[in-house]
């Protein structure tokens, strides 16, 4: 086992999507601080018999808040990118010699975790690399959170990792991608100045079960307390829904005709319908009574729906097709 220091942390299972939690972090940051501005304030309080007067404002923490929420909400798909891409996937122990006494092993220091990391991380690196090379991809297809960054220091992360949390304060942050795993899964532990993530995953086969296990390690600042720290399980989107462009790029993929007859006939009827009315068009949301933007585009029948591609790029819905011929 490992030192006396270790701490366990529970792991909690959160039924939103990475997104659906990111919405609902704005939506509270924005209702706790949606004040008014400093200036604002400061002009609403003038006597008005001072007509001349000079005066230097200084942004309050309310003001920096808002700002924050509001460049996220104008970078919203990119900033969705990012959260995926930055996420750290766990490292197959078995794979690449890494035993349970390297991850339950004292850390032994700053120096020992910062080892642990750059041998992980060039680890899961050459196994990527093969895979891409069994699979004949191109060298700039992007992988997203599976590549590691070892060409940058093993701390490049913690620029990104202090961010903002539902009370308003700086929180530190990290992400694993644990898609597949379920909270008795998973088990996460600190030690000294290290946090490690361990999923032990069981698969069953005609001819019997195998086990295998993933673990990660990454450096935990001393300014951290350990003793407040918080783990949740997200839900995994519908990644079947999931496409990419031919610039690699995040979309949508159209549901066939098919998926929308069987969802017709078995009463479970799509939120979207056709109105046959082309371009956009302001409708009623019958769920939150408000309305919303309804877009329809004629694509030509020769293409289907694997061939196409629906996405955001700022604040355009664009629809792509391709097909090879």
């Amino acid at each position: 086992m490992v030192s006396g220091n270790e701490q366990s942390v529970p792991v909690q299972l959160d039924g939103r999507t990475l997104e659906q939690s990111q919405r609902d972090l704005l939506s509270r940051l924005r209702h706790r601080f949606g004040r008014r501005t400093s200036s604002e304030r400061s002009a609403v309080g003038q006597p008005e018999e001072k007509p001349v007067q000079v005066s230097v404002q200084t942004p309050t923490w309310s003001d920096e808040v808002n700002r924050w929420i509001d460049a996220i909400h104008d970078k919203w798909d990119s900033e969705m990118r990012r959260l995926q891409n930055s996420m750290f996937s766990l490292v197959p122990m078995d794979l690449f010699g890494i035993g349970g006494q390297d991850l339950f092993a004292p850390p032994g220091g700053i120096r020992s975790i910062l080892d642990r990391m750059d041998r992980q991380m060039r680890a899961l690196a050459r196994h990527v690399e093969e895979e891409a090379q069994r699979a004949a991809l191109p060298d700039n297809t992007n992988f997203g959170a599976l590549i590691p960054r070892v060409e940058g220091g093993l701390l490049d992360w913690l620029n990104n990792a202090y961010q903002l949390g539902e009370d308003g304060r700086v929180h530190f942050k990290v992400r694993f991608d644990l898609q597949g795993y379920g909270p008795d899964d998973v088990q996460v532990s600190t030690s000294d100045n290290c946090v490690s993530v361990h999923a032990k995953k069981v698969v069953q086969t005609d001819q019997g079960s195998s086990t295998r296990e993933y673990s990660r390690t990454l450096y935990l600042p001393e300014s951290i307390d350990r003793d407040h720290l918080e783990c949740h399980l997200t839900q995994t989107a519908d990644y079947k829904s999931i496409t990419f462009d031919r610039d690699r790029q995040l979309g949508i993929k159209p549901r066939t005709e098919a998926e929308v007859e069987h969802q017709q006939k078995s009463g479970n009827a799509l939120a979207i319908q056709p109105t046959g009315v082309l371009g956009p068009t302001v409708v009623k949301d019958e769920k939150s009574g408000g309305e919303k933007l309804h877009v329809e585009i004629p694509v030509d029948p020769e293409f289907s729906a694997d061939d196409l591609c629906v996405r955001v790029d700022g604040k355009r819905v664009v629809l792509s097709g391709r097909k090879e011929v």
